[in-house]
């Protein structure tokens, strides 16, 4: 089935669903927060530059979760994904800043979270029915929350922001096409497509706000 098809037959099924259940793209409760690990992360204008020039702030990271093939996300954050092979974002937080219009004290920051269907049924119910319209199967999904920190207080970005971002695939299969289906609060469901060509990862937009992302294997 080609994508343009299963999008036409996505928006039909997910219209069906919405009118059974009500759509909330994440669950009701932050699952980033509870037990992070708290470690200081330091960025630079200088590409692989650690120097005293560097400004320093302390964030919550989970090792390793922010990194995808060898790729360390630009933006710091909480990465707590266990269901896929890490997250990154790729876009530079200088373009970011200047994108969303940050001051100084204001900084982008990213919460990304494994979710499954028993703590964001809602979600996971449009995760489902898209995968079910394009023929595949989900391989994990996440709730991305892509907002700043203002003088260390969180604050979601508006919508309009966006940053490319990867996403590490498990088990990827190089016969296979991986795509994502984003679901917002409300219920608006979207596929994506792989901006990349390399069988292991995913790249795509995240936008400013809470969504829940799935890889879809079809």
């Amino acid at each position: 089935m080609s994508i343009k098809l299963a999008k036409k037959l996505l928006a039909v099924t997910i219209a069906a669903s919405m009118m059974v259940v009500p759509v909330v793209a994440g669950a009701t409760t932050d699952e980033a927060g509870k037990s992070a690990e708290t470690t200081t992360a330091t960025t630079s204008s200088n590409s692989g530059s650690s120097s005293s020039s560097s400004s320093s702030s302390t964030v919550t990271v989970v090792a390793e979760t922010n990194k995808v093939a060898g790729v360390t996300s630009t933006v710091a954050g909480s990465y707590r994904v266990k269901t896929l092979n890490g997250v990154a974002v790729k876009t530079s937080e200088a373009e970011l800043k200047a994108a969303a219009g940050l001051g100084a004290g204001e900084k982008p920051y990213v919460k990304a979270y494994d979710i499954t269907a028993k703590n964001s049924p809602a979600a996971f119910a449009s995760i489902n029915a898209a995968a079910q319209a394009l023929g595949g199967k989900v391989v994990g999904a996440i709730n991305v929350d892509f907002g700043k920190l203002s003088n260390g207080k969180f604050a979601e970005l508006d919508s309009s922001v966006s940053a490319r971002t990867m996403v590490g695939i498990p088990g990827a299969k190089a016969d296979k096409k991986y795509v994502i289906v984003k679901v917002l609060a409300g219920g608006a469901t979207e596929v994506i497509e792989d901006a990349d060509t390399v069988t292991s990862t995913i790249t795509f937009d995240i936008t400013g706000g809470l969504a829940a992302y799935a890889v879809v294997e079809i």
